[in-house]
């Protein structure tokens, strides 16, 4: 049931009809928190004000964790140490390999974007690669 009953305008000079704004918002809103349930957005760019205020919370400091960070020379160091993980992780499932891996991540490629709030200029397989740093 619905707290807001909307009223049609009495006035014929008035051509805002509140009922079919109602609707029409009550419709949009099913249909955002339809595509939001489907694939939620929850990797964001830290808003600037925080990152003024306490950079080094938000910026890793040792290992770089997907696309935004991960050219960063200063956390290159520990880029082998991910790569042993990945082999050792590998060899623990033995029949996968991980060309397999990428390709059933480069299925999930719009879901994977679908994370991210804005564009990432990379191809699937990148993205595949990536985001499992």
């Amino acid at each position: 049931m619905s707290y807001f009953t909307p009223t049609v305008a009495n006035d014929s000079k008035t051509k805002f009809d509140e009922l079919r704004w109602v609707i029409q918002i009550r419709e949009t809103l099913n249909e955002v928190l339809e595509d939001d349930d489907q694939f939620p957005v929850s990797i964001f760019n830290v808003p600037k004000p925080l990152m003024a205020c306490d950079s080094d919370s938000y910026i890793p400091q040792q290992v770089a964790i997907g696309p935004y960070h991960y050219w960063r020379q200063e956390l290159y160091e520990m880029e082998r140490y991910k790569i042993a993980s990945a082999k050792r992780f590998q060899t623990q499932l033995q029949s996968l390999k991980l060309e397999h891996i990428v390709d059933q991540l480069i299925k999930l490629e719009h879901r994977i974007r679908a994370c991210y709030h804005k564009y990432l200029n990379f191809n699937g397989e990148n993205i595949g690669v990536d985001d499992g740093n």
